[in-house]
């Protein structure tokens, strides 16, 4: 792992997924893994990451829902570009083999949002942690 252990250091944990929205260029949002969609992610302290998500409660009114996606995988930050990288080893999706992931991240008390943009739209993921 490269980049600023410092920073590296607020993203390590278990996040639960709270929610995964794409927005399309004309505004229009669809909720990607339904309206109560579980999953985590997780960053180790040795900066690899893990992350399984599924989907559950409600789709969108003619969106398409997408099952399960589950990959893993070393990390690197870049923390000036706030960008974390997810260098995918595994996937259920076999497209993602080999690539590299890069999330804008932001994080806010217990909350961490994680963005990208893929084909043209732009995919919000909300996780959060409980600190017990």
């Amino acid at each position: 792992m490269s980049g600023s252990l410092e920073c590296f250091e607020e993203l390590v944990g278990a996040w639960e997924l709270r929610s995964c929205t794409s927005t399309l260029p004309d505004g229009t949002q669809e909720h990607m893994y339904g309206s109560a969609p579980v999953g985590v992610i997780m960053y180790t302290p040795d900066g690899w990451m893990s992350c399984y998500m599924a989907s559950g409660g409600e789709p969108d009114p003619g969106g398409s829902l997408t099952n399960r996606t589950g990959y893993y995988g070393p990390v690197v930050i870049r923390p000036a570009d706030r960008v974390v990288e997810h260098h995918v080893r595994h996937s259920t999706s076999e497209f993602m083999l080999g690539t590299v992931q890069e999330r804008g991240y932001r994080i806010e008390g217990d909350t961490l949002m994680l963005s990208a943009e893929m084909n043209g739209k732009q995919i919000e993921v909300v996780w959060s942690r409980d600190r017990k």
